[in-house]
């Protein structure tokens, strides 16, 4: 990370949807950026009405467009034409009937680039019975156990944390995953040895996807812990389990996001969570003393603590030069910020084996008193932590937890901690009291007294 790259220091717009960020939307116009024109989460070709589900609604759609009552819009409707050939007519009726009903084909999709891919449908047919899935990150390996397929992650980089060093309460046999280098791994030994998906994200994965599919890959071309183009690790996980033919798994965390996203838009509607200013401060195990910040940066590519944390009524108060928002700085640097607010992301405390509750308190009382603490957020009791594994996927269950400790006012901190709880035991391995785990987000007031 070129230290020289330091933040432009300025309050950052962000698109605002009555006070909460675009990105809580999920239906009918959730894009989050200009540059989607995806106005859904199941980025999959033949999701024709744009909601988050494949069924008889999109053959309807479609075949009212055939049958000419309705005229294809192709701007508002980017995904009618399943089989992506320019013409909608009975052969995108018969393919997305032959989705549903699990039928074998060819499957196109929108990429991170917003640009047509595809797939061989359902994803089961490329794996078989013998062949693997490989993750750049623990975000995959939490898709998996939603979607089912947890057994199939094989290969996993070595990113901040890797397989070997992930707790195996959460993520069982990871150890016995192969460990790969995350910014070039050997396709040859991936391919030898029974890898036949490859999932990352467009800042690594992006360099060497060509030469993947060249090699006989199948490349989900979709991110993991980083928003690209309106793209999000949401939309991968709801397009993964149509491509893997899991909808039935997919519905329920559907449903939790809907839940989630009401109860923001209700507290904001309820004038009761005034728009606060922000900073994301970064940090894992081995970092300090070099200090980082999420941020939005030159490029359209932001981390995903970025992308959680505007689903609540805040905005950026900083830039950075680095085109994926991850820069350099010191704490001096960041506290001049002044935001009033400070939400510390927190890498492989929460998954790593190595750390118990206590560990992840004493990481972040240690990283706030480098200074954070004297900031006019630490004087309001405004600095918060989240484990940065809560901040993809997993992120929906605790944001309303970091909102409640934010807007006590606004958010009723009870009933968040009871959806936190909700969604650990239906959509992981946890087992326990979530609010006094590793997971839980913090408070540095409340841990100081």
């Amino acid at each position: 990370m070129d230290s020289k790259a330091i933040i432009a220091i300025a309050v950052v717009a962000v698109v605002v949807v009555a006070g909460v960020g675009a990105f809580a939307l999920i239906g009918k116009g959730s894009s989050d950026s200009n540059d989607n024109p995806v106005d859904c989460k199941l980025r999959v070709l033949g999701n024709a009405n744009q909601d988050n589900y494949l069924d008889q609604k999109d053959v309807d759609f479609i075949q009212d467009i055939v049958d000419g009552k309705t005229v294809w819009n192709r701007t508002a409707d980017p995904l009618v034409d399943a089989n992506n050939d320019g013409i909608i007519d009975t052969t995108d009726v018969n393919l997305v009937k032959g989705f549903i009903n699990g039928t074998k084909s060819t499957m196109y999709y929108m990429d991170w680039n917003n640009s047509p891919r595809s797939v061989t449908y359902p994803l089961t047919e490329v794996l078989g019975s013998d062949y693997g899935i490989y993750t750049e990150f623990s975000t995959g390996l939490d898709m998996g156990i939603i979607l089912g397929i947890y057994d199939r992650f094989t290969y996993m980089a070595n990113g901040d944390i890797g397989p070997s060093g992930l707790d195996l309460t959460m993520y069982p046999n990871a150890d016995k995953m192969t460990e790969v280098g995350i910014k070039t791994p050997s396709l040859a030994d991936m391919y030898s040895g029974g890898v036949r998906i490859l999932m990352g994200d467009p800042k690594w994965m992006g360099g060497y996807a060509d030469d993947a599919e060249a090699a006989g890959f199948t490349v989900i071309r979709l991110p993991e812990n980083r928003t690209l183009n309106g793209v999000d690790a949401l939309d991968t996980l709801i397009t993964l389990g149509v491509m893997f033919k899991a909808q039935d798994k997919t519905a329920p965390f559907i449903e939790f996001l809907d839940k989630v996203n009401q109860k923001v838009q209700d507290a904001v509607n309820g004038s009761g969570a005034n728009v606060m200013s922000y900073v994301i401060p970064y940090t894992a195990p081995g970092y300090l003393p070099a200090i980082y910040v999420d941020a939005h940066g030159s490029g359209s590519m932001t981390t995903a603590d970025v992308t959680l944390v505007e689903m609540l009524p805040v905005k950026s108060k900083v830039t950075t030069t680095a085109a994926d928002g991850f820069d350099e700085m010191t704490a001096d640097q960041v506290v001049a910020l002044n935001p009033d607010i400070f939400v510390v992301s927190m890498f492989a405390y929460s998954s790593g084996k190595d750390y118990t509750v206590d560990q992840y308190k004493s990481a972040f009382k240690e990283f706030v008193e480098l200074g954070f603490d004297k900031s006019t957020a630490g004087k309001n009791g405004k600095i918060f932590a989240m484990p940065f594994e809560n901040c993809s996927v997993a992120g929906l269950a605790s944001v309303l937890v970091l909102a409640a400790m934010i807007w006590p006012d606004a958010f009723d901190a009870d009933e968040a901690w009871d959806m936190m709880q909700e969604y650990y035991e239906k959509f992981t391995n946890f087992k326990g009291d979530i609010k006094n785990s590793k997971f839980a987000p913090l408070s540095y007031s409340d841990l100081k007294a």
